[in-house]
């Protein structure tokens, strides 16, 4: 995630979604998605597609053993230091999760990631292989609402001014770009439900897998 000048290559991906994760209205959205899930007393929560590393700092604050898997090192690096000077106990490392031990989390979440994978169905899968038995996928994506329109309405309703230039970024990179909700429903999950955030602009989806005494003959 570069771009390119006529010195080289800059970083700037880092940057930027730090920049973002300090918004209000993008630290509330997250938060509420994690507390969607109960308290973690110790279990294993894995953060794919993990950035600067806001997902799996929550989640440590809620009690799991929180790793965050990204494959840009400068992402994990931000996410590391982050992690560091909050006195987080969330972990980070460089990696393929397509490569990771299958049943590795009771816990598996991926935020604004299958968007930007060449094949969302395959990752998607890669996503719920990850997961124990009765554990649970958490996806948090925009949802069709999110148009440059509706982002306006969004903050002309009232929502905390920090970085609000942000959700504007946001709405305008991902207009049009939505990933299809009904792929869930290919997964053969024991419940699917969704919740709306940040006005209907974003959404998560908390997915429950069959445990092994659950899992269908």
């Amino acid at each position: 995630m570069v771009v390119a000048s006529e010195n080289g290559a800059i970083v700037i991906a880092p940057l930027l979604f730090t920049w973002l994760q300090g918004a209000d209205f993008y630290f509330d959205l997250h938060k509420e998605a994690v507390e969607s899930l109960p308290a973690g007393n110790g279990k294993q929560w894995l953060d794919i597609g993990s950035g600067p590393g806001l997902v799996a700092r929550l989640a440590a604050e809620r009690g799991y053993r929180a790793l965050g898997i990204d494959t840009d090192p400068q992402m994990v690096t931000a996410a590391q230091w982050i992690a560091r000077h909050s006195h987080s106990p969330a972990d980070f490392q460089t990696g393929d999760f397509t490569r990771l031990p299958a049943e590795s989390a009771q816990v598996v979440s991926a935020a604004s990631l299958l968007a930007v994978l060449p094949d969302r169905e395959a990752g998607l899968r890669s996503l719920w292989r990850l997961l124990r038995p009765g554990g649970t996928l958490l996806i948090v994506e925009p949802t069709h609402q999110m148009t440059s329109a509706n982002a306006r309405r969004a903050i002309q309703n009232g929502l905390p001014k920090k970085r609000i230039a942000g959700l504007r970024m946001w709405a305008n990179a991902r207009q049009g770009n939505i990933v299809d909700p009904s792929m869930y429903e290919t997964l053969g999950a024991k419940s699917i439900y969704f919740q709306p955030l940040l006005h209907g602009l974003v959404g998560t989806w908390v997915i429950q897998k069959f445990s092994l005494a659950e899992a269908p003959a």
